[in-house]
């Protein structure tokens, strides 16, 4: 046989590679918005470019997929132009939500190669500017008729009648119920209707997800106490019509959902503390499932679960935290097919509870999680290195015996604020972010407990607030962002006027406030009507800061009723208005 000439290799071996090439899968080259960007427009596109020019009749709405944590599923235009495609959601997103997009391993090319595996990231909707002293609105109870305690604990804030507002979602432990809270066009909350979950459950970790991908918002429910899961899908109108039930492995205390086998579909991963493992269920591609899969992480009583990219691979992983000793945070990196591979075990630093959170705390572009130890009241973070490890954990002081974190952008400064909920000191701590370094900690206070938090645009003014649980005494809790315009001085304003504390109080509180010049000022303390109670300080002030104590009395000296009251600050052509709450 006659040898084949350098040259004539050549060619043959580069058609080799063309060929190749040709008919390789195609590979997402870059997303956008970025992942894990914090400050992403409500109204923002979604662009996906690929090696290869796509097929346009692989793309539709379960090939293409984004979830705001809020909002719910996104509808909207999809797009296909050569190698890029585009979703523009047909309403802007909540402010401050945590969005998840998906693309199905059946996105293909133009000769009908599917993409490898699917491919997923996370990003931050941009919060208007805010302040980190929120102020009390009220509280709601969560009981109905000859009810006496029915717990509260946890809570989803979901829009599941797509009117546009944030609606509550209310796992019940005692009463073994969810309680559906809807908005009523204005930031607040009555009367609430009751669905059931499992027989005899304890309900109180929960996620939302679209199962059955009809673009409606479902919720998926843990059994604290026992061993199944509640799979409730939504109609759009706030009711729940379809229910199923499903057997994970005992004492179901975290939930997370996320596509594992990259097939549109989204499934479930529970964290189960007394089996000590985690179980998997894999969509049947109708919102229906089969019998769970088990999985060891290589814990000691795992008890929260959290999803989110931790080695920027386009796939997303599952964040599992321990309960028993010895603590740690447990990064599982999925292998897109449905797998989970447990990494080594990164020391916690204590005991956790049911929830942990991610998002990217430091602004290195990389996933770091925040968790609670429990018994030593603090909070920790571990930042991600990017490559599915974690490093060493930070803590910081909480009230007593934390329970559940989460993070939002409470400021609107472009970085995440971390919210501790603490049980026994019936508190809420919340951090400032300072590139990736929490400081000056805020204390907001609950009657008898503080369970957990939601962080939410409850009333939909841009920023996010605060809405919070005690399970003792079955009170939801509201504490309204105060948005940053009023608050902080132009050159031609002469006085600061900040939230008074304790919020609510009783029976006194502390008024601060700070004059950048010598000048007048009074104080004046307000009815929720509006009707004028008392002046509570009236003098000439030095510039610098300064205090006023109000004891809870009218001008008449009278002791007033427990309620909402506003304290309203006068100097020169200044005037500044805050609410406050006194509960007897």
């Amino acid at each position: 046989m006659k040898a084949c000439s350098p040259i004539a290799f050549a060619f043959v071996l580069l058609a080799l590679v063309l060929s190749t090439a040709a008919h390789a899968a195609p590979q997402v080259t870059s997303a956008l918005p970025l992942r894990q960007r914090i400050n992403v427009p409500a109204t923002t596109t979604i662009r996906v470019t690929f090696t290869q020019a796509i097929d346009p009749a692989s793309v539709n709405p379960i090939s293409f997929r984004a979830f705001g944590r809020w909002s719910g599923p996104v509808s909207g235009s999809l797009a296909v132009a050569g190698n890029t495609v585009t979703l523009t959601p047909d309403l802007p997103f909540f402010a401050g939500e945590w969005v998840t997009v998906n693309l199905s391993r059946s996105i293909e090319n133009t000769i009908g190669e599917p993409l490898a595996k699917g491919y997923a990231w996370n990003f931050w909707i941009k919060s208007g500017a805010g302040s980190l002293d929120l102020a009390y609105e009220g509280r709601i109870t969560t009981q109905q008729g000859q009810e006496t305690w029915v717990q509260p604990y946890g809570g989803y804030a979901g829009d599941l009648d797509n009117d546009g507002w944030s609606d509550l979602t209310v796992p019940c432990e005692q009463t073994g119920d969810a309680r559906i809270f809807m908005n009523n066009g204005a930031g607040a909350y009555a009367s609430f209707t009751t669905e059931a979950l499992v027989t005899n459950s304890q309900p109180s970790p929960n996620e939302g997800a679209d199962f059955n991908n009809d673009g409606e918002i479902d919720i998926v429910f843990g059994d604290s106490n026992g061993d199944e899961i509640s799979v409730l899908l939504g109609d759009g109108t706030g009711d729940f019509p379809s229910k199923t039930f499903h057997v994970a492995g005992s004492s179901v205390r975290g939930v997370g959902v996320v596509d594992l086998n990259g097939d549109g579909w989204d499934d479930i991963v529970t964290a189960n503390f007394s089996a000590s493992n985690l179980s998997i269920f894999i969509n049947n591609g109708n919102g229906t499932f089969p019998p769970a899969v088990p999985k060891e992480a290589g814990g000691n009583g795992e008890v929260s679960i959290a999803v989110a990219d931790a080695n920027n691979d386009g796939l997303l992983d599952v964040f599992c935290g321990t309960y028993n000793s010895p603590y740690v945070v447990i990064v599982l990196l999925s292998d897109g097919n449905g797998g989970l591979a447990a990494q080594p075990p990164v020391p916690s630093g204590g005991h956790m509870w049911q929830q942990i959170t991610c998002g990217d705390f430091n602004g290195d572009g990389h996933v770091d999680t925040a968790i609670n130890h429990t018994f030593d009241n603090r909070m920790g973070v571990l930042h991600g290195n990017g490559l599915g490890g974690l490093n060493a954990v930070q803590s910081y002081p909480t009230g007593g015996f934390p329970m559940a974190i989460d993070a939002a952008d409470i400021d609107g400064d472009g970085d995440l604020e971390l919210v501790s909920s603490c049980y026994s000191s019936a508190t809420w701590t919340l951090y400032e972010n300072q590139g990736g370094v929490f400081t000056t900690p805020r204390t907001f206070n609950s009657s008898s407990s503080g369970s957990c938090a939601v962080m939410h645009d409850r009333d939909n003014d841009g920023d996010v607030d605060l809405t919070g649980f005690d399970e003792i005494d079955d009170w939801i809790y509201f504490y309204e962002n105060v948005h940053a315009t009023g608050i902080t001085p132009s050159s031609s304003q002469v006085v600061t006027l900040q939230q008074n504390h304790p919020n609510p109080f009783n029976p006194t509180t502390t008024i601060p406030f700070e004059l950048t010049r010598e000048a007048e000022a009074t104080l004046g303390v307000y009815d929720a009507g509006g009707a004028f109670v008392a002046t509570i300080a009236e003098a000439r002030y030095a510039a610098g800061p300064h205090e006023v104590r109000w004891n809870g009395t009218d001008a008449r000296g009278t002791s007033v009723a427990s309620g909402v009251y506003f304290y309203r600050l006068v100097s020169e052509s200044t005037t500044l208005t805050r609410k406050m709450v006194l509960l007897k």
